[in-house]
């Protein structure tokens, strides 16, 4: 006689991806990842890293690391207890981002007892005015560029710009490097913290 083992995983992290505002609109196809976890957790994740190798990388839907559904929803599952972050973003925009924080936890039966909660995207940029030093005026045509990077706006006739800011150019701590210039001017460069859950506002002055 076959004897047969049945595995039913246990949802441990569940929830949706959800546009940030009124609306709330659930997010289909948005890339949530696991970026903090137990140590035990992260010692299964080096162990499948070895089993696949160089595929790894390139794996959307991973222990610690899945794609939302047409609805928005996503889930975890096996996770060991302890506290993990999830960051949620869109992939090729990256310009919008959420990050939230869940807990693991068993009941008095050792079974997972499951985290439903949900995780806003934020729109990431930066925005503001281009100002003269002097006269305090607003600077127009004013270039306002990523260092190290092709990302760039030009500000209004007011001075007034706004800067999409994709997460793969951030520093530590969130910091991103602006290279600002104008005709007449000498171009300068500012070093910006960028919060990740919402635009950040942002002076710059030549």
């Amino acid at each position: 006689m076959l004897n047969m083992i049945i595995y039913n995983p246990q949802i441990s992290i569940a929830g949706r991806v959800l546009e940030e505002g009124e609306t709330e609109k659930p997010i289909s196809g948005a890339m949530v990842e696991i970026i903090a976890m137990p140590d035990k957790f992260q010692e299964i994740l080096s162990l499948k890293a070895l089993q696949y190798g160089l595929q790894w990388e390139k794996m959307s839907d991973r222990p610690d690391r899945k794609i939302t559904a047409s609805d928005g929803y996503f889930y975890f599952v096996d996770l060991p207890q302890g506290i993990y972050t999830l960051a949620a973003s869109i992939p090729g925009s990256r310009t919008q981002y959420g990050t939230k924080d869940f807990t693991v936890e068993e009941d008095s039966s050792n079974r997972i007892i499951t985290v439903i909660d949900d995780i806003d995207l934020f729109p990431v940029g930066i925005q503001g005015q281009v100002i003269d030093s002097i006269s305090n005026e607003g600077i127009g045509l004013a270039k306002i560029q990523v260092d190290k990077s092709t990302e760039f706006t030009l500000s209004n006739f007011q001075g007034n710009y706004r800067l999409g800011v994709e997460i793969s150019t951030l520093q530590k701590n969130n910091k991103v490097t602006l290279n600002v210039s104008a005709t007449g001017y000498d171009e300068v460069s500012e070093v910006v913290d960028v919060d990740l859950t919402k635009v950040t506002e942002k002076n710059l002055f030549l």
